[in-house]
């Protein structure tokens, strides 16, 4: 059964996959496939002084390619999707230990 840890306007982050809006067409990433998560915070030059400058990136490794899974200016709903994506991650189905691909914890 799907389970669905985080919904909004421009994520939603559910037990099998990782979905961001981005004004087209949405991009969806298999939660099984997703590993080697990073956090960033990147210095960004806004020409609006009532805007932020910085904007927290949330990367991963997807099918052997590093991606961009979500980026906000907000920490508050940035914080949100990442605990929605780490509790997605933990307890996705670990694969058998031998032959399979080794469980990357979070981190």
């Amino acid at each position: 059964m799907r389970r669905v840890y985080y919904r909004s306007y421009d994520a939603e982050v559910t037990s099998e996959a990782f979905i961001r809006e981005t004004g087209g067409t949405p991009e969806t990433y298999a939660i099984a496939d997703i590993g080697d998560v990073a956090v960033e915070v990147v210095e960004r030059n806004w020409w609006e002084p009532w805007r932020t400058k910085q904007v927290w990136v949330l990367r991963a490794r997807y099918q052997g390619r590093t991606v961009t899974l979500y980026e906000s200016r907000e920490p508050r709903v940035f914080n949100m999707v990442t605990r929605a994506l780490q509790r997605a991650l933990d307890e996705r189905p670990r694969p058998p230990q031998a032959g399979g691909t080794p469980f990357r914890p979070w981190g």
